[in-house]
C-alpha cells in the first residue's frame, strides 16, 4: 500500500563541540547509523579536539554517513576574545535586538564569515550544511547576513557541490493529530514564525537547497517515555524526503562542563533512548529510513 511506503528521514545531532559529552553521543549513534547529520559550534571547547574522530566516525567522501555542518552561534559565549567583535546575547535580548534592527548587518557578515573560516580551517572543507544555535540564522538581520555570505560563496551558476540550509517549518495542528502536545506544537509554530519561510524562500533564490519541516520541538523535560512517545508522533509525520528531526544528546562526563548545561538531563535521557534497542523497533515500524538531506537528488 502507498501509505507503507518508506520514507526518509535526516536526523541531526546539534551542538558537537559544546563539550566532550555531546562529542561522544555523536560518535556514539554515527557508529549505530541513527543519526545523518552533525552540527557544529566552532567556538566550542571540543570542537577542534573532536574533529578527527568524527572525520573517521562518517567514514571516507564517497560513501560517508552524515553531513557535517555549521551551527552559527549567536547566543552562547563560548570563545570570548574570538567572539570580541560580535558578542552574544541571550536568545530573547537577541529576538528583540534583530527585530528592532539594532543589529550591524556588516558586523554580522564578518561574525559568520569568521566563523565558517573557522570550520574549513579544521574540517578541511566547507560546511554541508548551515544553521543556527537556537535557530538564531533565521532571525531578521541574521538571516540577511547570511544570504549575503552564501551569496557570495556560491555565485549564480557556480558548480559543484553546495549546502543545504535548515528550513525551521513546523508541521502545524497535524501534529495535533499525529499525537504531540498542543505546548509543543504551538513552540514549533512561534520557532517557524521568527523567520522560517523567509529564509527558506531566500535560499532557494540562491538555487540552494532547504530542509522541509521541522521535527524535534519540544520543552527538554528529560522524560524518556514521553520522548518516545514524542518520536512516535514525529515518526508519523515524516513526508517521504525533506524532512529534518533535530536532537542534543549527551553522554555522562566524568568531568563536567566549566559552565552549567541547562539540558544535561535532557541530553543524557535523548542518548538512552537513541542508542536504545527499542528505537531501532520505532523506525521499523514506521518504515522510516535515516539518509542524509544532501544525497537526495
Amino acid at each position: 500500500m502507498a501509505s507503507r511506503a518508506e520514507r526518509l528521514l535526516a536526523v541531526c545531532v546539534d551542538d558537537f563541540g559544546l563539550h566532550d559529552g555531546v562529542n561522544q553521543a555523536v560518535f556514539d549513534l554515527l557508529a549505530m547509523r541513527r543519526i545523518s547529520a552533525v552540527s557544529c559550534l566552532v567556538d566550542g571547547p571540543s570542537w577542534a579536539s573532536g574533529a578527527a574522530h568524527l572525520r573517521e566516525a562518517i567514514g571516507a567522501a564517497d560513501r560517508t554517513v552524515a553531513d557535517v555542518g555549521l551551527h552559527l552561534n549567536f547566543t552562547e559565549t563560548l570563545d570570548v576574545p574570538a567572539q570580541s567583535a560580535c558578542p552574544s546575547l541571550p536568545l530573547g535580548a537577541l529576538i528583540k535586538a534583530c527585530y528592532l534592527g539594532r543589529l550591524n548587518v556588516a558586523r554580522l557578515v564578518t561574525e559568520i564569515e569568521r566563523q565558517w573560516d573557522r570550520f574549513e580551517a579544521v574540517w578541511g572543507r566547507a560546511p554541508d550544511f548551515i544553521d543556527g544555535h537556537q535557530h538564531a540564522h533565521q532571525l531578521p538581520q541574521i538571516r540577511d547576513a547570511l544570504l549575503q555570505v552564501l551569496r557570495r560563496r556560491y555565485p549564480a551558476g557556480q558548480v559543484g557541490v553546495k549546502p543545504w540550509v535548515r528550513q525551521c517549518r513546523a508541521p502545524g495542528w497535524q501534529a495535533v493529530l499525529a499525537g504531540i502536545s498542543v505546548s509543543d506544537t504551538v513552540k514549533a509554530a512561534i520557532i517557524a514564525t521568527l523567520g522560517a519561510s523567509v529564509i527558506g524562500r531566500g535560499v532557494v533564490a540562491l538555487g540552494l537547497r532547504r530542509s522541509e519541516r521541522l521535527l524535534g520541538v519540544y520543552p527538554f523535560d528529560a522524560d524518556a517515555q514521553a520522548y518516545v512517545q514524542r518520536w512516535q508522533a514525529w515518526l508519523k509525520l515524516v513526508r517521504p524526503r525533506g524532512d529534518l528531526l533535530m536532537c542534543h544528546p549527551s553522554v555522562v562526563m566524568q568531568v563536567p562542563p566549566p559552565w552549567p548545561d541547562v539540558i544535561a538531563q535532557s541530553r543524557r535521557m535523548e542518548h538512552a533512548v537513541l542508542t536504545g534497542d527499542a528505537f531501532a523497533c520505532l523506525l521499523a515500524d514506521a518504515r522510516v529510513r535515516i539518509v542524509r538531506l544532501s544525497s537526495l537528488a
